[in-house]
């Protein structure tokens, strides 16, 4: 079986025949051949996407999430409490309302796009011409006593799974068919591994939409701990309805079970991928028992280094969706525990080599 076997789709193509002629006369070597898909998880496909169908619904499901969420605070809870009915009878909203119309339309949209990113971002795949890591080079003292006069040639690990190289902090997900770098977990919610590649938008995806639970729940309280009582000029109080209409409370309340349900389930996963960041142990390393050590702190290796080269000191990219995760060059195939044939080019490349670029189709 070819080592490009297990990565196929569909149906195997027919393998080409390539002609060598030697001293001996002709050879036929033959070659094998993959499929390249627009979206999917195979190491040759353009863009990574799962198209597993119950990723693909819980997907859709989060955008709906806060699809709704949006409507209902901008369309059903603030109107009634900020707006301010003119002379000619049009509600307009006043300039608090308009502020928390942007601050929680922009804190959706930075979840949203979270998602998205976390969804399509290859989550830290091993390329099929992945390598193990040389052996440290024996020091001049160490060759002159003869210590290491046999060098031993780095060990390859395969995946029984995929039968791809499988680094040490490698783990192969069932649901993406690939072995993960750093793989924390299968989210459904993102459709998607949480590994080195992606841990970032992960993490900015849950804390906005967390955010966004928090900031909905202290407007609905604020709203609705002044809406029915208000004091008036003199000791008389005086009521007025909280909404517009009595069958926007289902909105309401189905805002307030979608704060307070996703609000704590969010909370959760913050505080316990903070361990998991400065721990640097994934919850499967954790499960295998397994220890961690690299030359990069565990925030360095979620959020990358900055161009300072400083990977410990907070930054503002660590806020932003669009900033991805990159790290130095010296220090690259350590986090990622392998090397490719390209990586020693100068400069840095992240094609493929020729011997597997030519196979694809």
């Amino acid at each position: 079986m070819s080592s490009t076997e297990p990565f196929r789709r569909g149906k195997p193509l027919p393998k080409p025949e390539t002609r060598l002629v030697e001293d001996g006369g002709e050879r036929i070597v033959k070659r094998a051949t993959v499929r390249r898909q627009f979206c999917g998880t195979g190491p040759f496909d353009r863009h990574w996407l799962n198209l597993d169908c119950c990723g693909l619904f819980c997907a859709l499901c989060t955008y709906a999430l806060h699809a709704y969420g949006v409507y209902a605070v901008c369309w059903i809870l603030l109107p009634p409490w900020m707006g301010v009915t003119g002379e000619d009878g049009i509600r307009h909203m006043s300039l608090l309302g308009r502020f928390h119309e942007v601050v929680f339309c922009a804190i959706a949209l930075f979840a949203v796009i979270s998602h998205f990113m976390a969804m399509t971002t290859d989550p830290g795949a091993v390329p099929p011409d992945a390598k193990p890591l040389p052996e440290e080079q024996p020091s001049q003292q160490e060759e002159a006593i003869g210590l290491l006069a046999v060098p031993v040639p780095p060990t390859k690990k395969l995946c029984r799974r995929c039968r791809s190289f499988k680094p040490q902090r490698a783990h192969h997900c069932s649901v993406c068919r690939r072995c993960i770098i750093k793989m924390d977990h299968h989210c459904p919610w993102v459709n998607n591994c949480v590994g080195i590649g992606n841990h970032k938008y992960f993490l900015l995806f849950v804390f906005y939409t967390m955010l966004s639970c928090i900031y909905s729940l202290a407007l609905l309280i604020s709203r609705f701990a002044t809406c029915h009582a208000v004091r008036g000029t003199g000791k008389a109080i005086r009521h007025y309805s909280c909404l517009d209409h009595p069958t926007q409370l289902v909105n309401i309340l189905g805002l307030l079970i979608e704060a307070v349900l996703f609000g704590m389930f969010t909370s959760c996963m913050i505080f316990d991928q903070w361990d998991v960041i400065f721990s640097k142990l994934t919850h499967i390393d954790r499960i295998k028992g397994q220890t961690v050590s690299g030359a990069l702190a565990g925030v360095a290796e979620v959020f990358g280094v900055g161009t300072h080269g400083d990977g410990t000191r907070c930054r503002m990219d660590w806020l932003s969706p669009f900033a991805k995760a990159c790290f130095p060059a010296h220090v690259r195939d350590e986090v990622l525990g392998f090397c490719r044939p390209v990586s020693q080019r100068t400069p840095p490349s992240t094609e493929m080599t020729p011997v597997v670029a030519e196979q694809i189709i």
